[in-house]
């Protein structure tokens, strides 16, 4: 990722400094295919920092004419807005959407402004005479961002191809390599790490949108190193949100249990704590509106891997009306997981550090 993000950088600089039209009062170029590409993988934090970093160290690096950080702002606003809107949502509107926000809100009625106050030029004529210009940015940009697009989907299909045209025995091999990994890595983490990074976690959950809309809540009890849910007990009940609990049925089967008290806990499988089916209220899938799974390892795609037996999976296709997110810690993030054609992909992952798929 840092990789990829340093390289679109360089482009930003190349595409912005070298192969753009700049006048004091307009520029007409390809600098926002840099911040789009950063935006389109990794979301709006990435295309802001495309477009900042690469403003500020053009204009250190190869600078046309006085350095002002407005201008470096309104990069880094073109990233954010583009990666809210384009990124793993895109569609022709929103393209055109995210092209309006930037050429009229912010090339149109913000860049004058600054130039205002760098040069001293009354602001109203400055937004007319920028009027051919955003005429010519807007058609530019919605043009090729979609086709921006189109060319990113095709790599990524090329990618996904590459994968499944590997032996089924080998990526098997590597899937199990992986899960094993990333097991290791969480399990090496000390209990404070530990409790302090879920306790992150479990901050970034309740601020997000799919806790405060949700009313039934499935979750998990811990084991082997994964990410703690404790904290969210408390919060759930000041919320007045039920907390669901998975029951293993069997092979093929999985129920979510809302335990009332300490006495619905038996020891179950391997001396895993689990809900009592006797004395427990059973959601159905279709009322649980969100559901945090665990996992072994995720990717930045929100591509999730549990322990292989895929009970998740299956009992996932019949909550219909329910958000599916994942927590995780970041050791356990992988470049790929190899999702195959039953893995249910997440919507988010939540981590300590941020929270992936926004």
């Amino acid at each position: 990722m840092l990789v990829t993000i340093g390289l679109l950088v360089a482009l930003h600089i190349i595409l912005s400094r070298f192969l753009s039209v700049n006048a004091w009062n307009m520029k007409i170029g390809f600098a926002f295919v840099a911040v789009f590409v950063g935006a389109y993988l990794y979301g709006p934090v990435a295309g802001a920092v495309v477009g900042g970093l690469g403003d500020f160290l053009g204009a250190i690096l190869f600078p046309i004419g006085a350095y002002f950080p407005g201008f470096t702002l309104n990069c880094a606003l073109t990233g954010v807005v583009m990666g809210l809107l384009l990124y793993k949502k895109q569609s022709p509107l929103r393209v055109v959407i995210a092209t309006l926000i930037d050429q009229l809100a912010i090339s149109m009625w913000i860049t004058p402004l600054w130039i205002s106050i760098l040069y001293g030029s009354p602001y109203w004529p400055l937004i007319v005479s920028r009027l051919p210009q955003i005429g010519i940015m807007v058609v530019v940009e919605i043009v090729v961002t979609l086709l921006m697009i189109k060319i990113m989907e095709r790599i990524k299909a090329s990618h996904m191809v590459a994968e499944k045209e590997q032996p089924v025995d080998e990526i098997k091999e590597k899937r199990k390599a992986l899960r094993k990994s990333r097991i290791a890595a969480r399990q090496a983490l000390s209990e404070e790490d530990r409790a302090v990074k879920s306790a992150l976690i479990v901050d970034n959950i309740i601020a997000s949108p799919e806790y405060k809309g949700a009313k039934n809540i499935l979750i998990y009890s811990a084991i082997r190193g994964e990410v703690s849910l404790d904290g969210l007990k408390e919060y759930a009940e000041r919320d007045g949100k039920l907390l669901a609990y998975p029951l293993v049925l069997s092979a093929n089967e999985m129920t979510a249990l809302v335990p009332k008290s300490e006495d619905d806990w038996t020891e179950g499988f391997h001396g895993i704590m689990e809900p009592k089916k006797e004395t427990c209220l059973e959601l159905k899938p279709e009322e649980i509106d969100l559901v945090i799974c665990p996992c072994t390892a995720f990717d930045e795609e929100c591509g999730r891997m549990g322990m292989g037996a895929g009970y998740y999976d299956r009992y996932l296709e019949k909550c219909d009306k329910a958000h599916i997110v994942a927590v995780a810690f970041e050791c356990q993030k992988a470049d790929s997981v190899m999702r195959q054609e039953w893995d249910k992909p997440m919507e988010k992952v939540f981590t300590e550090e941020r929270v992936y798929g926004k």
